[in-house]
């Protein structure tokens, strides 16, 4: 008997989810009521903003390992 916290699960409710998001957002782009021309500057400008925020969530996370790092070290040091 798997357990809920199989990796196994969890793989397969990810994929599954992904798959619905996929498909959600084709559906949504296909009843938009806007133009192609409009919808494809749209997604331009949110796919530059979200590459944006991950960019900054990517240099937050990088400067909180580094500083853990750092303090790892100096208490070795101690």
């Amino acid at each position: 008997m798997a357990s809920d916290n199989d990796p196994g699960n969890v793989r397969s409710f990810a994929a599954g989810l992904l798959l619905g998001v996929l498909i959600g957002a084709g559906v949504a782009l296909l009843f938009a009521p806007q133009s192609g021309e409009a919808t494809r500057r749209l997604l331009k400008r949110r796919s530059k903003r979200l590459a944006a925020d991950a960019q900054d969530q990517f240099d937050d996370i990088k400067g909180r390992i580094r500083e853990a790092r750092r303090r790892g070290e100096e208490a070795l040091t101690d």
